[in-house]
């Protein structure tokens, strides 16, 4: 009996792995086309969330740090104040994104409506 040597298998080659692919930049009509009311609130209540954790983050730490009670009391007081403020004037500011998009959601309707109406006085 004679042996023969084989020869090393080739390994297969194997596939690639999948790579998330690249974002793509919008395209410039997407940019230029201005953004939902929607859009512009979510934006606001994300910098809101965002602005609140961050500052909540701080006072803890400077808290803890503070040593003193009433220095720790202070600086939360501060900290309510100023969160207080902050969430009061992003309230003010989706308010009068809704109603301004209320406006304009509503304004062909009335314009037909009051239009309507004069009719039904002249006849």
């Amino acid at each position: 009996m004679t042996e023969t040597t084989a020869a090393p298998k080739a390994k297969k080659p194997t596939k690639a792995k999948p790579k998330a692919a690249k974002a793509k930049p919008a395209p410039k009509a997407a940019a230029a086309k201005a953004k939902t009311p929607i859009e512009v609130a979510s934006g606001i209540i994300s910098e809101l969330t965002r602005t609140n954790f961050e500052e909540t983050v701080e006072t803890a730490k400077a808290v803890l740090k503070s040593g003193d009670l009433k220095a720790a009391v202070e600086l939360q007081n501060e900290f309510l104040r100023a969160a207080f403020k902050r969430n009061l004037d992003a309230a003010r500011e989706i308010n009068e994104l809704t109603v301004s998009a209320v406006r304009e959601a509503v304004g062909p309707y009335a314009e037909k409506f009051n239009e309507a109406v004069e009719k039904l006085r002249a006849a």
